[in-house]
C-alpha cells in the first residue's frame, strides 16, 4: 500500500504542476491490470472545464513525465490517463468500465 501512496502522491504532484492545480477538480488513481494483463494505473483527471483538457501532444508529454517518475520510484506500472470535465454532461452508459468510482 505504501508504494501506491508514494506513487499517487508523486503522480498527482506532476499532474497538478503540468496542468495547473487550480484547473483540476479531482484526480483519482487506481491500480489495475491493463488489456495485456500488465500492471498499470488508471488515472482519471477531472478538469473544472472542458477547455482545460490538454490536447493530445500535452497528454503525451504528461504521460512521459509520469512514466519517468514511476521509473525513478522503481514502479513498473504504466499510467493510463483519462480526462473529463465538470461541464461535460454524460449519460451513465458513457462511463468507462475501468475508471474507479468515487
Amino acid at each position: 500500500m505504501t508504494d501506491l501512496v508514494d506513487a499517487a502522491g508523486e503522480l498527482k504532484r506532476i499532474i497538478g504542476e503540468s496542468l495547473g492545480a487550480e484547473r483540476i477538480s479531482r484526480t483519482r488513481i487506481a491500480p489495475y491490470l491493463d488489456h495485456a494483463g500488465d500492471p498499470a494505473y488508471s488515472i482519471a483527471v477531472t478538469m473544472t472545464s472542458e477547455k482545460d483538457i490538454p490536447d493530445s501532444r500535452r497528454q503525451t508529454e504528461l504521460t512521459q513525465r509520469l512514466v519517468e517518475a514511476l521509473t525513478k520510484l522503481d514502479n513498473p506500472r504504466f499510467p493510463y490517463l483519462y480526462f473529463d470535465a465538470l461541464d461535460i454532461v454524460r449519460s451513465p452508459d458513457e462511463a468507462d468500465d475501468f475508471e474507479p468510482e468515487d
